[in-house]
């Protein structure tokens, strides 16, 4: 068996090593009516046997279920430290906590998660208190590879090149949309300037998220990457799975 991803929703997404390590990423699964995206197709219980939770930011659409996950299933809970300070005041054990900042790495029973620098914010509201902190992206590798790019929540600068020269991913989860917020678009990573980005990571597949479902940055990020790159464009739809070892082994496109 291969290392599978599972796309939960938006920006979250379900990493299943070969030995069964199982890794959450921005579990946003509730969804946003008001923000223009629908709940997940995958069910909070769906995730009861999870090892690990990665969180970019404290924003709602990137912390989403993460607490209620690691609380159900005492899986590590990985993120920044305003991040942590939420997940303490709402029954976290200290113990169940991997705090990260930029150019820390983890290991978890031989996964290899480095934390990266966003362009980004990260403030929200927990309780009566406003947290604010470093917004993080994930360098994650299974044992064995394929060296998986989660950008977090960014907007485009030019450390994403030297990501690439350092880290070498072979597969870029990639904003490329956003949210509608009181009348506006908020799109931090539009699909021309994703598409930089990922020229820059030299993946060789790219995986499109944090879009609406009514939106068409997916395929203008993939005809934008087919101006700018080599890598295959590969769209999935919230509760898919994949088998990455599959993707890659069909190539770059010509």
């Amino acid at each position: 068996m291969g290392v599978t991803l599972r796309y939960l929703n938006f920006s979250g997404f379900e990493i299943t090593s070969r030995e069964g390590m199982r890794i959450v990423i921005d579990p946003f699964l509730s969804g946003s009516e008001a923000h223009g995206v629908p709940p997940s197709p995958v069910a909070l219980e769906e995730l009861g046997e999870t090892d690990v939770v990665l969180v970019s930011h404290g924003a709602f659409d990137h912390l989403g279920q993460a607490v209620e996950i690691v609380r159900r299933s005492g899986a590590f809970l990985a993120c920044g430290p305003d991040v942590r300070l939420h997940a303490l005041a709402n029954g976290v054990d200290d113990e169940k906590i991997a705090y990260l900042l930029s150019g820390c790495t983890a290991t978890f029973d031989g996964v290899t998660v480095k934390a990266l620098d966003v362009r980004h914010i990260s403030l929200f509201r927990s309780g009566d208190h406003w947290l604010s902190g470093q917004p993080l992206s994930f360098m994650i590798t299974p044992p064995g590879g394929p060296t998986i790019y989660h950008s977090g929540d960014t907007s485009l600068f030019s450390d994403l090149r030297l990501f690439g020269e350092l880290h070498r991913p072979d597969i870029a989860l990639l904003c490329v949309g956003g949210v509608r917020s009181q009348g506006f678009e908020v799109v931090p990573l539009p699909p021309e300037e994703a598409a930089l980005a990922l020229q820059w990571l030299g993946a060789s597949v790219a995986i499109p998220m944090h879009y609406r479902p009514d939106s068409d940055a997916p395929a203008e990020f993939a005809r934008a990457a087919a101006r700018h790159t080599r890598a295959r464009v590969h769209q999935m739809q919230p509760g898919e799975s994949i088998d990455l070892d599959t993707v890659l082994a069909k190539g770059r496109t010509i």
